[in-house]
């Protein structure tokens, strides 16, 4: 497994890739990883190690982050990486995860089985920029898409669905499980404390609820400058006396998984999205979702079936879900009931990585 950042750099695909690899370990399919070196994005070390998380070998490369950074000239390659060929070339499959084109790109004359494992996609960027498009496109033998839009993205990009392989995420259905009660009116959100989350959407939505709610915000801050608008708006909504507001900033997977089994609703009002673990997670213990209808959530949030779909940027149509839930105690129940249900069947790690098991298995049949 290949991946730009791993641990202590927490995000879906960081989270993916660390339930992937113990789960396929557990399974007998030995899987390192390996990633820059560093702390925070970009900011790698020239010095790599060779360290144990959660049980996996990980190779922290060491590199030079790749001047001038402006995405349009570096093409989506972010740093140089040092000396990895060698250990490369010990695995049968390189799995790489995310855009971002360093270990693709510097791997490229490495004979190996490839795969690109995509956790989002700009489209867009792609389409812009010849250089760059060629480049995604020759990198790799096989890519996975986590959407069904994603798939279809990648059609319309000129790969051939031969090489395409559709395969969502998923989450250990045994560490996310219900709880044993609800705190009542109890509302959670989990991610990072940025513009696309739509988090200024659900504050503002807090106005319009008829009874006082309470609403617990865990996330990482990806920008300083939205970040002092949020705690803006949270000072203001809690000087009104009618809701509870507070920041905890970023937990432990134990403490998270104690608020998703409390929370009476988890809401996700993001502008875009490719596929939320954080949905996953909610659904696994059983806590009722509203959700926008972007990238793939529509595929896991059937609308009063496992949650409630509200458009982008609309405060006064989140606030109506929000109060229907919090007042329908039989919806919510179903709600959880089926989401729960949904998640262990579709998006569990075991049925995923059978499915990804008889992946490697396909690709290094066609390769020799």
């Amino acid at each position: 497994m290949v991946v730009p950042g791993f641990y202590p750099i927490r995000g879906g695909a960081e989270t993916m890739v660390r339930e992937v690899s113990i789960k396929l370990n557990d399974m007998g399919v030995q899987t390192h990883v390996m990633a820059f070196n560093m702390d925070k994005k970009w900011i790698p070390k020239w010095r790599g190690k060779i360290e144990e998380v959660d049980g996996i070998k990980v190779f922290k490369i060491p590199a030079l982050k790749l001047l001038p950074s402006s995405p349009r000239i570096s093409m989506n390659v972010n740093l140089i990486p040092g000396n990895f060929a060698n250990i490369m070339k010990q695995y049968d499959i390189i799995h790489f995860h995310e855009a971002e084109l360093s270990f693709p790109l510097f791997s490229f004359l490495i004979k190996k089985p490839k795969i690109l494992h995509l956790h989002g996609i700009n489209v867009d960027f792609i389409k812009r920029y010849h250089i760059h498009r060629m480049m995604f496109k020759h990198v790799t033998n096989y890519y996975i898409a986590i959407t069904r839009e994603m798939k279809d993205d990648l059609i319309k990009l000129g790969i051939s669905q031969s090489r395409i392989i559709y395969l969502p995420n998923a989450i250990n259905t045994k560490f996310f499980t219900p709880g044993n009660e609800k705190e009542e009116n109890l509302i959670l959100y989990l991610g990072r404390i940025t513009p696309v989350k739509g988090l200024h959407v659900l504050l503002y939505s807090l106005r319009y609820l008829k009874r006082p709610a309470h609403l617990i915000i865990i996330g990482p801050i990806n920008d300083i400058k939205y970040f002092q608008t949020i705690m803006r708006l949270i000072e203001k909504e809690n000087q009104n006396g009618k809701n509870r507001v507070e920041y905890l900033g970023v937990l432990p997977s134990e403490e998270i998984v104690k608020f998703y089994q409390k929370a009476t609703i988890f809401i996700l009002p993001s502008y875009w999205e490719a596929f939320p673990m954080t949905l996953l997670e909610a659904l696994a213990c059983e806590t009722p979702v509203i959700a926008t209808p972007v990238g793939g959530i529509p595929e896991v949030i059937k609308n009063h079936e496992t949650g409630i779909l509200v458009p982008p940027n609309d405060p006064l149509r989140l606030a109506k879900a929000i109060n229907y839930l919090l007042e329908n105690k039989d919806a919510r129940l179903k709600m959880a009931r089926e989401g729960r249900k949904l998640v262990k069947e579709r998006y569990s790690l075991e049925t995923v990585c059978k499915k990804l098991c008889l992946v490697y298995k396909q690709l290094l049949k066609r390769i020799d």
